[in-house]
């Protein structure tokens, strides 16, 4: 039995409207917050970096602060975009759907937070030496601060999407697209899948494509075995 009863279409576009207006408010508390500690942020950014970053542009620094601002504010204002979409639906939902939607928000959000964390921690640095050994001879690097951020920005998000592998893989099992027995029969074509993707998500060099590769392989076997179980339990077998 849903929680409360269907609403006219205008009720649920004033209901909307108040919501995406909380939204933008968190936002643009969020973005100046980000703003004013912005140098701090870009500090951490910086540090990142094997070598001086320069600006190509009179008003790059300036441009590359207010990015960073708007990605740390919408970092930030995240929890209350999700919160004010999860007030918005749930209400349409049954209570085992809302309980189903609450696990698998939670479960993607740590998912994402773990790739990020997988990436920034321990697959940027090894990624930038091997990016470095390239400049040899002639070659002399000199990055800029607008690209530095970007391929920061790129890679970290690479990585945390990339890390929603096992939630795909049990929505398709849970859906009956696919079962466990066939995953595991098509092993090999999974893994050169993942290599694809792995090819076509990171820039174009074998090593960043093996760094994101081989932890997606290892989540696509985590999540078989736990399909396995969950496949044994809802038929019995």
């Amino acid at each position: 039995m849903k929680s409360v009863s269907e609403g006219s279409f205008w009720e649920h576009l004033e209901e909307f409207r108040r919501r995406l207006f909380i939204v933008l408010g968190s936002l643009t508390v969020s973005v100046l917050a980000a703003f004013v500690f912005s140098r701090r942020l870009m500090d951490i950014i910086i540090s990142k970096s094997p070598m001086h970053l320069r600006t190509l542009a009179p008003a790059e620094a300036f441009s590359a602060h207010l990015n960073l601002s708007l990605a740390a504010g919408l970092i930030a204002a995240s929890p209350v975009f999700f919160y004010q979409f999860w007030r918005f639906v749930s209400p349409g939902l049954y209570r085992s759907e809302r309980r189903k939607a609450v696990r698998a928000a939670a479960v993607c959000v740590l998912l994402f937070l773990a790739g990020a964390a997988f990436a920034w921690f321990l697959m940027l640095d090894p990624a930038l030496v091997v990016f470095r050994s390239f400049e040899t001879g002639s070659i002399e690097g000199s990055w800029s601060l607008a690209n530095f951020i970007g391929f920061l920005g790129r890679f970290v998000m690479i990585f945390g999407t990339a890390f929603q592998l096992p939630v795909l893989i049990l929505m398709l099992v849970g859906l009956g697209v696919v079962t466990p027995a066939g995953l595991s029969k098509y092993r090999r074509h999974i893994i050169v899948g993942l290599l694809m993707a792995a090819a076509i998500l990171t820039p174009p060099d074998p090593l960043t494509q093996v760094m994101l590769a081989l932890p997606l392989y290892l989540l696509f076997e985590l999540s078989l075995l736990s399909a396995r179980i969950g496949y044994r339990r809802k038929t019995g077998s």
